[in-house]
């Protein structure tokens, strides 16, 4: 398999960034959810750090994404209608947004609150608002409703799409992004 993607195949660099933003992205979800109901207390702080820390790794990721283009563009789309096309583009647009707007929201609403971000105890990002009682108030509100709400439904959208290009229009939309011919 090539590194680069090709005019009609993705490359071993967006299959792997793919995937893994997509584990990423479906477990800090998860564990959002999970540690939002735990007491405060020693676990529920090791996994707010967990969380953290995954979220700077997913918005690397995103960067990395974005300079790979740049290098290696996404093969054509295949055909489609005009309808999909445009909620295909508008769902990984609105993925892409979270992507950027969701770790940025959390770090935010860390600096605000008077914490620090530490990514897995190797750095600590700088801190890039001051104490704020009122912008704390609103990321957190942001996050918690983008994270558990819109994301999920987008995210299942767009496996949605996936699925129905694989079964019902039997195209290799899917294949494509599992490395296949």
């Amino acid at each position: 398999m090539r590194m680069k993607n090709t005019s009609a195949q993705f490359g071993l660099v967006s299959i792997v960034n793919h995937w893994v933003t997509a584990i990423l992205v479906i477990g800090v979800i998860a564990l959002g959810i999970y540690m939002g109901d735990l007491p405060k207390g020693p676990e529920r702080g090791e996994l707010y750090d967990l969380h953290k820390s995954l979220g700077v790794i997913i918005l690397g990721l995103f960067l990395l994404r974005v300079v790979w283009l740049k290098l290696s563009p996404n093969p054509e789309s295949l055909p489609s209608t005009r309808f999909e096309h445009i909620l295909a583009h508008s769902v990984k647009g609105v993925l892409y947004l979270a992507l950027v707007l969701m770790p940025l929201s959390g770090w935010i609403m860390s600096n605000s609150g008077g914490d620090d971000v530490a990514v897995f105890d190797w750095f600590v990002l700088p801190a890039i608002v001051p104490e704020n009682e009122w912008l704390h108030e609103a990321t957190e509100e942001f996050h918690e409703i983008f994270g558990e709400l819109i994301l999920p439904a987008i995210i299942l959208l767009h496996i949605a799409g996936a699925l129905k290009h694989h079964y019902i229009k039997k195209d290799a939309t899917l294949n494509r992004m599992l490395g296949k011919k």
